[in-house]
Formats: structure tokens, C-alpha cells, sequence
């Protein structure tokens, strides 16, 4: 029996959701996903495709999948470990922001790929489910970078060592202007820490000619007002770096396509 065959004799959800099941790309997903129907793992996609939103979702994100399966040969497939498959074959049921699909898509496809499957780790998903559509973007724009300057703003007493924080961590992203709540930026930061993503260092500083110039330059103009209410007061701009981890490079690599 043929693959094409074996996929019309599988349940309903993929006729369901594709309708043609000779469309190209059907044949890889179908053999890719067939150990997590033939579990019975995907026993919310019937129920998803009952309510209206939920159908919408569930079939613009196998979608996705489909038009990303569609340049790999069958041969090159393998079927979805159930650890990476499951969690996300939930997710796709209801999941709508364009960021968030998109990193479960890529790494589904990738786990769908006998020579990428090992980049597919079962902890990324876990990654995903816990960041925000910003903190994505803040992600895939910097995965190709060696690290992310910052500042902290202090404004100093002359001639005495101490200081009040006006900014803990003043970023150098580019991405900032993309994100839908740039003024989140520290709890961003904090969580993607915490998950292990990033590692912000106060202790070192990337080296390079205008890395930190224009970062100081804008802090003057946004808390210059401060330095100029007292003339005992001036602002101090201590460097750091927030450094990508090398689990976060890996799950990048798995997550967002070039």
C-alpha cells in the first residue's frame, strides 16, 4: 500500500484539515505526524475543528506546516517523536500569534526531518510556551549576533561613590521598534534569563568601535534633566553585555527559519 493510501485509510483530521490529500506536501506531513494520530495524541484537533476560531487556527497552523514540508522529499521524513509531536500538536489547536506559530512550525518541521531531528530538543517547546509574542521577536533578531550591549543609567553624587539607579539595563536592539510592548523590555530580559535564553553580565563589556556611544548618548537626552536640577549631580553610564547562551543558540537554530 502506498503512503498516499495509508494516509486516506488514517483519521478523518487530515482530509479534514487538508481536504486534498495529494496536495503537495499532505504525503510528508501525514508520514510525519502518523505516530501522534495513531496515538490517539491528537484527540483535540476533532473537538478544535467543532468551534469556529479553533478551526481557523488549528488549520492555518497545519497549513504552515504543509507549505513547510512541501520542498522535502518523502524519503527524507521520519515519523515525529512523541516528546517534541505532542506538546505542540496541542498548541497548534489554538495557537494564533504569527510568532508563536511560526517557532512551533519550524521546529515541528525540523523534527520531522530524518538529518535535523536531533536539533528538535523536547525542552524548546517548554521555551516557547513560556514567552511572549515580543519576547519572540526579540529572539529571532538577535540569533545571529555575538551578544547584546547595555547600560545602566546612575545618577552619581560628585566626589562621593554612591548613586541612584534610574535605569537598570538600557538595551542596544535594533527590535525595539517591533515589539508591541517595548516598555515590557525588563521584564522580557528577566524572564528570558530565568529560562535560561540569555545571561546578563554588569561584570564584563563588548568590545568595539560605537557599540556603547549612541546607548549614552540617547540616556543623556532622556534623564539629562536630572543632572541639570543639581550641580552636585552626574549621570554614569556602567557597561555590560547580555550574553546568548549556548542552549539558546541551539534552540534558534531549531526554532526560526534562515
Amino acid at each position: 500500500m502506498d503512503l498516499l493510501n495509508e494516509i486516506a485509510q488514517s483519521p478523518a483530521i487530515l482530509k479534514e484539515v487538508y481536504g486534498d490529500l495529494a496536495k503537495p506536501g499532505v504525503q510528508q506531513a501525514g508520514k510525519a505526524l502518523s505516530t501522534i494520530i495513531g496515538l490517539g495524541n491528537t484527540m483535540l484537533w476533532p473537538i478544535a475543528l467543532l468551534n469556529e476560531k479553533a478551526k481557523i487556527a488549528l488549520k492555518e497552523n497545519l497549513e504552515k506546516y504543509r507549505k513547510k514540508m512541501e520542498g522535502i522529499s518523502v524519503e527524507d521524513v521520519c515519523e515525529v517523536a512523541p516528546e517534541v509531536g505532542v506538546p505542540i500538536a496541542e498548541k497548534l489547536s489554538y495557537v494564533t500569534n504569527e510568532e508563536l506559530s511560526e517557532m512551533y512550525t519550524e521546529l515541528l518541521t525540523n523534527a520531522s526531518q530524518n538529518q535535523k531531528a536531533n536539533i528538535a530538543h523536547p525542552g524548546f517547546v517548554n521555551i516557547i510556551n513560556n514567552i511572549s509574542p515580543d519576547e519572540a521577536i526579540l529572539m529571532k533578531s538577535v540569533r545571529n549576533i555575538p551578544g547584546i550591549p547595555f547600560i545602566e543609567v546612575r545618577l552619581m553624587l560628585k566626589n562621593k561613590n554612591e548613586w541612584n539607579t534610574l535605569n537598570s539595563m538600557m538595551p542596544g536592539l535594533a527590535c525595539l521598534s517591533e515589539l508591541h510592548y517595548p516598555n515590557n523590555i525588563h521584564a522580557y530580559m528577566s524572564n528570558l534569563e530565568g529560562l535560561g535564553v540569555f545571561q546578563i553580565r554588569q561584570d564584563i563589556y563588548m568590545v568595539g568601535e560605537n557599540i556603547y556611544e549612541p546607548l549614552e548618548e540617547y540616556a543623556r537626552t532622556q534623564y539629562s534633566i536630572f543632572e541639570k536640577s543639581d550641580g552636585d549631580l552626574a549621570l554614569a553610564f556602567p557597561r555590560g553585555k547580555i550574553e546568548i547562551t549556548p542552549f539558546a543558540r541551539l534552540l534558534m537554530n531549531a526554532c526560526f527559519s534562515n
